[in-house]
């Protein structure tokens, strides 16, 4: 038999709220690096993954389409983004990365991923299951207190 979990579910409620400030932190310094706000960051980050439409830019970060446009020409002024034509809608326009945000940001990003697959390692298949089950619950919870749907 094993001992009791001492672990309680506010345990877990304030491990989220350690690595929420944790990341806060970080975002901050990557911000901080490149000259740009955590807003300007938020949709960096979008783009690192595809890039994107200027409304979804704008619906993701609720900003108004003159907002994203001010945003956008700050991205392209410190050659982090740039805009160009979508090959889908000649009218529309698509925010690419610049090989520069990934010269800068990337390495911060790269040195956290590196450091968690190391920790990971250590761990079991089951505890690396249990682990990302429970950051997959937290994130579900933010975004549903997020949407307003949460009470």
């Amino acid at each position: 038999m094993s001992p009791p979990d001492p672990t309680t579910p506010q345990d877990l409620v304030l491990a989220c709220r350690r690595l929420y400030a944790s990341i806060d932190r970080l975002d901050t310094k990557a911000a901080t690096s490149v000259g740009v706000s955590r807003n300007d960051l938020r949709c960096l980050n979008m783009l690192a993954d595809a890039p994107v439409r200027p409304s979804k830019i704008a619906a993701e970060l609720g900003l108004t389409t003159g907002s994203v446009t001010t945003l956008l020409d700050r991205l392209e002024k410190a050659n982090l983004a740039r805009r160009a034509r979508d090959p889908d809608d000649r009218r529309g326009i698509i925010v690419h990365p610049t090989p520069y945000l990934f010269e800068t940001l990337g390495p911060i990003y790269a040195s956290v991923a590196k450091e968690i697959a190391r920790i990971a390692a250590g761990y079991s298949a089951e505890e690396r299951r249990l682990a990302v089950a429970h950051l997959n619950d937290a994130s579900s919870a933010y975004e549903l207190a997020a949407s307003g749907d949460g009470s």
